[in-house]
């Protein structure tokens, strides 16, 4: 079958190269669920390589060896007199961090976009970013201390949720079940136990036991630190809110505005040429590409005829589309900075702007000019209204995968328990609260679940799945609105609450942040989780996983090579 990207046009290459630099410019990351699906991804295809070799040397495995065990009774680090981190744990939490990272930078890589890390290259034999000296450090360490870093948070967070009571919820022990079972139905395919399909993933002394532990307290960890986070987010009052939003409103404001990029070609030395010689060429380059860009400026008098010089400097390109192609629609002000430069995001957002400001800004570093942007203005600097809706999450699966891993029945099947469920509600008092009832009771949404579905501050530009964030944000939405909507997850029954200003649950959500990370810091300075490293132990773990991460890194670059 033909590569399906070698086929695109030139109009969707430039609508998705678009879409890669709106989403590096965007102040959210990927959401939690969508980063463990492609982590997963990078385990599996990991796991496949080694399964090939195992069944190819006809090696039988143990399900715990002498190394195992020294493994996981040799301490690495620990907190206080009473938490320890084995090296079996800890080659597992860095495994974690290595394949996110570079599940990542393979991600960017398929829009052109160079993160830092060649996912080709083992850890040690890259850098990325620098030490506490600012000298540059190498991957391999950076993994180390994050790693480190996420153990601590996660053990302290764990003791403070068992001394509190935590413990895991039936649903939480399904799920869990439910994971573990989807593996030792895959290591069975491939005709190995689970222990042995668990060691070829993650390496000697992981098996069901210590697997079903880590996800324990993965979920006990995420809950509570989800109603930490709660009880701080309810916890401020109005005006504690209304005075961060006036120290600042440009922060939390955003603009409606539209681009039109004259790029600046980056020219080579010919043969013989001086650097003098080329600066001036390049100079040149740059002063016809501002001139063009000029000539376009004095012409966009209106939007519309800003959209005319946009289709006319893209003629060339198949299907372009001028209105999707140049809007920058509720864009905050990190937006305007990272898609066209900081001078232009303080001109947007001065109170003096309208609607028809035009202007052209020069995009480069180091006196190099790499674009000429024109910026016009649709609307000035505004509060954006977010959304406030319940929702009731019904899965197409138990542990709610994506609709690409359902089966056709399975969606029906889905579909015909959101029907039920939504006439359940129609046929009682149809309140809100007996909604929040229902999605307490039903929804498989356990982040939004406990608090009778609900989910604040939703915006048009928000991280949610499109058909769900559309529904929210309908300007003909009215309180008390339902309906049901199909997303990759499953049927969402929905319940429109209502809207306010944008900045307030982003205030509260950021306020909660850092007052969580506040309580945190204070956790870890404390002599009950005080941080005891074993240098020596935590680098032989980093160097024995390395071996075999090089080896199989290898085996994939060989076949990638083939291919």
């Amino acid at each position: 079958m033909a590569n399906k990207d070698t086929q695109r046009t030139s109009a969707e290459s430039y609508r998705d190269d678009r879409k890669a630099r709106l989403a590096q410019s965007a102040k959210k990351s990927q959401k939690k669920s969508e980063k463990s699906k492609a982590a997963a991804k990078i385990v599996k295809m990991v796991v496949a390589i080694v399964l090939a070799v195992v069944v190819a040397g006809g090696i039988v495995w143990k399900v715990l060896d002498d190394t195992a065990a020294i493994k996981k009774n040799t301490t690495v680090f620990s907190l206080g007199d009473d938490i320890r981190v084995s090296e079996v744990e800890f080659t597992y939490y860095y495994s974690q961090y290595l394949n996110n990272i570079y599940s990542y930078a393979q991600q960017y890589a398929r829009y052109g976009m160079n993160i830092g890390i060649d996912p080709t290259k083992s850890p040690d034999e890259q850098n990325y970013g620098t030490d506490a000296d600012g000298k540059e450090m190498l991957l391999s360490d950076y993994l180390k201390n994050e790693t480190i870093s996420a153990l601590q948070t996660y053990k302290i967070l764990y003791a403070e949720a068992v001394k509190a009571g935590y413990k895991l919820t039936d649903d939480e022990q399904k799920s869990i079940d439910d994971q573990v079972e989807e593996l030792r139905n895959t290591a069975a395919e491939n005709k190995y136990s689970l222990n042995a399909y668990l060691k070829a993933s993650y390496g000697k002394g992981i098996n069901e036991k210590f697997l079903r532990k880590q996800l324990e307290m993965q979920n006990i960890v995420s809950r509570y630190q989800s109603d930490t986070s709660k009880k701080l987010t309810d916890s401020y009052s109005a005006a504690d809110i209304k005075a961060v939003y006036d120290k600042d409103h440009s922060a939390y404001n955003a603009v409606d505005a539209r681009t039109l990029s004259f790029s600046v070609e980056t020219l080579t030395a010919k043969d013989g040429e001086t650097s003098e010689q080329l600066a001036a060429r390049q100079k040149a380059t740059a002063a016809k590409v501002k001139k063009e860009a000029e000539k376009a400026l004095s012409a966009c008098t209106s939007e519309k005829a800003f959209l005319e010089q946009a289709k006319k400097k893209n003629s060339s390109t198949e299907n372009y589309d001028a209105e999707s192609a140049t809007a920058l629609n509720e864009a905050a002000k990190s937006t305007i900075t990272s898609y066209v430069s900081e001078d232009a995001a303080k001109w947007a957002f001065d109170s003096a702007r309208k609607a028809g400001d035009v202007k052209l800004f020069e995009v480069g570093s180091d006196g190099n000019v790499s674009s000429y942007v024109i910026l016009y203005i649709n609307k000035g600097s505004y509060a954006p209204m977010a959304s406030n809706v319940r929702h009731i999450l019904i899965s197409f699966t138990d542990n709610a995968s994506s609709s690409s891993e359902a089966t056709d029945e399975q969606k029906k099947a889905a579909k015909a328990s959101a029907d039920k469920i939504y006439k359940e509600w129609q046929s009682g008092a149809k309140t809100e609260d007996s909604f929040a009832a229902l999605a307490k009771e039903k929804s498989k949404d356990t982040g939004s679940a406990a608090d009778g579905g609900l989910i604040s501050g939703i915006t048009s530009s928000a991280n949610y799945v499109e058909s769900f964030r559309n529904w929210a944000t309908d300007s003909s939405r009215k309180v008390g609105d339902t309906g049901i909507v199909e997303s990759e997850y499953g049927y969402h029954i929905m319940y429109y609450s209502g809207s306010d200003y944008a900045w307030k649950s982003a205030i509260r959500s950021a306020k909660a942040s850092e007052d969580f990370e506040k309580q945190l810091d204070e956790l870890e300075g404390s002599d009950e989780y005080k941080l005891n490293k074993k240098d020596k132990k935590i680098d032989k773990a980093v160097k024995d996983f390395l071996k075999t991460f090089k080896q199989r890194l290898a085996m994939s670059n060989s076949t990638k090579t083939r291919s």
